[in-house]
């Protein structure tokens, strides 16, 4: 919101769409950079990846996150295993659903529509941006659910989750 006001008050004359982006494309990094190694870990234990089990504590997973370093990489770094594309996931599917939002409220934003519009209205934006980025929601969770997957390795052997 912070970025979004200071540039609605700037000289830019942006569209609204536009404005949204901006904000979206600034608040993603840091956002995923906090928010990335708790996703990695329930990822993991989502999927039962190699060394996670049904029953595995928080606490647990993270140490074994951590443990996952080699010789080109440590394990705090493993724990951003997949940072970008969650930006570039969350990049489309934010601004989907904070533009679906916005035509749905009429441009009121979330303090001109009740809480029970709000939230019907945040449902069905959030409801059609994850409908449209499922293809990068299920890729950067590939990514993240492999535990063998050292930045840059998969690249070097030639393996790609597209294909």
């Amino acid at each position: 919101d912070a970025v979004k006001s200071s540039l609605k008050g700037s000289d830019l004359g942006l569209p609204k769409w536009a404005l949204t982006s901006l904000a979206v494309g600034a608040a993603l990094p840091p956002y995923w950079l906090i928010r990335n190694p708790s996703e990695l870990v329930k990822t993991r234990l989502q999927v039962g990846a190699e060394g996670y089990y049904e029953g595995m504590s928080t606490v647990d997973a993270f140490r074994l996150a951590l443990s996952n370093g080699n010789s080109t990489s440590d394990g705090v770094s493993d724990l951003y295993q997949g940072y970008s594309e969650n930006v570039l996931y969350g990049f489309p599917a934010d601004i989907i659903k904070f533009v679906a939002y916005d035509t749905l409220t009429g441009g009121k934003g979330k303090k001109g529509v009740s809480p029970v519009d709000g939230a019907v209205f945040g449902a069905m934006s959030t409801a059609f941006a994850q409908v449209l980025t499922t293809p990068l929601d299920v890729l950067r969770n590939r990514i993240m659910a492999d535990p063998k997957n050292v930045a840059g390795a998969d690249e070097a052997a030639g393996l790609s989750y597209v294909d």
